[in-house]
C-alpha cells in the first residue's frame, strides 16, 4: 500500500535545469517482484520453477522509501534473463529519506563510460 510520495528535485536551483531526471520515493513496505512479475515463477523454466528472487511469494519486503531501479528501469532483469545486480532483481531500491537527485551525474546514472561512482548508478545521492 502506497501511503505518500515525494519529488526528489527538492532544491529550486536543480528544477529549473534541464536534463535532470525527476524521479519519486514510495513509502511502502513490499514491492511485487519485478524479475518474475508477481507470478512467484521462473518464466525461464516453466510453472514448476520458483521465482530465483522472491521464493515463488511474488512480493518482496523493502524498507521504504524506494525507487524505481535506474540501471533495469525496474524490470528486475538485465541482457535477458540475467537478474539486475544494482536491485538483486527486485525492480526497485531504498534509499535514504532524505536522498535527493545527485548532482554529479543529474540523474541519469551514467558517467563517461561506466556508471557515475557518486551515486552508484542510481541517481539518487
Amino acid at each position: 500500500m502506497e501511503y505518500a510520495q515525494e519529488i526528489l528535485v527538492r532544491s529550486a536551483k536543480l528544477q529549473g535545469i534541464r536534463g535532470i531526471r525527476v524521479r519519486k520515493k514510495h513509502f511502502v513496505d513490499s514491492v511485487p517482484c519485478a524479475y518474475c512479475r508477481g507470478s512467484g515463477v521462473d518464466a525461464k523454466y516453466g510453472k514448476a520453477s520458483k521465482c530465483p528472487v522472491c521464493s515463488a511469494s511474488g512480493k518482496i519486503k523493502v524498507t521504504p522509501p524506494v525507487v524505481t531501479c535506474l540501471r533495469c528501469s525496474g524490470s528486475g532483469r538485465v541482457s535477458g534473463d540475467l537478474s539486475c545486480l544494482a536491485c538483486r532483481g527486485r525492480g526497485a531500491v531504498s534509499v535514504r529519506k532524505d536522498a535527493d537527485t545527485c548532482p554529479r551525474c543529474r540523474g541519469t546514472g551514467a558517467e563517461g563510460v561506466f556508471y557515475c561512482s557518486a551515486c552508484k548508478g542510481q541517481g539518487i545521492v
